[in-house]
């Protein structure tokens, strides 16, 4: 029994079950979310470009807020903050759902809900980033991020197949009604974590800036966490929306299936996110975390490689899956790198800084949306593809810190 007890450390300790079962629901509203609007955008446009920018616009709102999201989460009670963060998600889902099912959603209301959405991830995201290494002892970092990873990769496995027939058989109204109910779960879950409390501090638009500065000046002096932010972009402008972004065009244009093959096709990558994440808890406190992020991104090119040139949907499956286990990997090891260098007094306003690379993920959904319309979503993803090995061989070179990470 030796391999479970390693396997699901960090369960062990209160606070992150807690934790781990409010982001648990959480994801899953977000992947019934994915494929909801993925769906109706493309029935209502037929677009692969609009398609795809709506796909990656939530991280805009990162992308223009991170920083100030991690001051916030520096200052103030974390537990409060994701409360009503969730509780803000879940009506906003209930609201969306009650406009489609009377029938009056046109295509700005999708992208108006997605951003929306997106404006509570710069403080989700580095609140759960920042209360990890509290809750945990440094030595089950790789354990707690892989296992936080997990209840994404579990929920993106069955939420998408499930959404994909709620969608086929009742519509997107009563599927974001179900997100609604998810991300309400998700807030009451969170209520239950036990952390010492901590007073409001005073923020004014100087002492936030001066926090953000302080942040910005930690990265600058700390080579390997600007490394790691710096490479952070090729997976989440190059490879998250050539790849996942993708899917619905793919199972559109290429593959010609309806909402159930969909939520299928997103399952398969859920699949090898699951994989991706037990192994990656089981294998602990590894060595060569370098060279682990770097394989783990090769991997995920020589998957999208393979799904350029792949004409048959049976083969479409396990090619996600592959795919995936690189990215979660990849997203598990590194967080959890950086989580272990820094120090506790500025977690969150790093995180907050780390988090910009998923917001500049709408700029590569413009792109892959762009490609994919003019010449197609296979070609797309071969161009980001070549570039994620040439970036990738590039940081291995020219990076020895990442290289030579222990």
């Amino acid at each position: 029994m030796p391999t479970v007890v390693r396997t699901f450390d960090s369960f062990r300790h209160t606070n992150y079950r807690f934790l781990w079962a409010s982001t648990f629901f959480f994801s899953a509203g977000y992947w019934l979310q994915m494929i909801i609007v993925g769906w109706l955008t493309y029935q209502l446009t037929q677009s692969a470009l609009l398609t795809s920018v709506v796909m990656g616009l939530d991280a805009l709102p990162i992308l223009l807020a991170g920083p100030l999201g991690g001051v916030i989460v520096d200052a103030w009670d974390k537990r409060k903050l994701m409360t009503v963060v969730l509780i803000y998600q879940s009506l906003l889902s209930l609201a969306f759902g009650v406009s489609v099912l009377a029938g009056v959603t046109q295509v700005w209301h999708i992208f108006a809900f997605v951003f929306l959405m997106g404006l509570s991830w710069i403080i989700t995201d580095p609140a759960r980033m920042a209360l990890i290494p509290s809750m945990v002892p440094r030595q089950s970092l790789v354990n707690a991020f892989a296992l936080n990873s997990l209840a994404f990769s579990v929920t993106r496995l069955a939420a998408p197949a499930i959404g994909g027939a709620i969608l086929a058989i009742a519509g997107a109204g009563p599927a974001l009604l179900v997100e609604a109910v998810l991300l309400a779960a998700a807030g009451a879950v969170i209520l239950g974590l036990r952390l010492e409390p901590k007073s409001k501090s005073k923020m004014n638009i100087r002492s936030a800036i001066d926090d953000v500065m302080e942040g910005v000046r930690y990265i600058r002096s700390e080579k390997l966490v600007l490394t790691l932010l710096l490479f952070g972009l090729v997976p989440s402008v190059m490879v998250m929306p050539f790849f996942h972004g993708l899917i619905p065009v793919y199972a559109a244009e290429v593959f010609n299936v309806g909402p159930v093959t969909l939520g299928l096709l997103m399952a398969s990558a859920g699949a090898g996110s699951v994989m991706g994440t037990l192994a990656l808890a089981s294998l602990g406190d590894m060595r060569r975390k370098g060279r682990v992020i770097l394989g783990c991104v090769a991997l995920a090119s020589l998957a999208m490689v393979a799904m350029a040139f792949n004409p048959s949907l049976s083969l479409a499956y396990p090619i996600l899956m592959v795919g995936s286990i690189g990215l979660m990997g990849y997203y598990s090891t590194a967080q959890a790198t950086i989580q272990s260098i820094l120090p506790d007094k500025i977690r969150g306003r790093v995180s907050g800084i780390y988090i910009m690379t998923f917001g500049l993920m709408p700029v590569g959904s413009l792109a892959a949306g762009l490609i994919a319309e003019s010449m197609g979503a296979p070609a797309a993803t071969f161009l980001s593809a070549i570039a994620v090995a040439v970036l990738t061989i590039i940081m291995a070179t020219g990076f020895r810190e990442l290289w030579r990470l222990k």
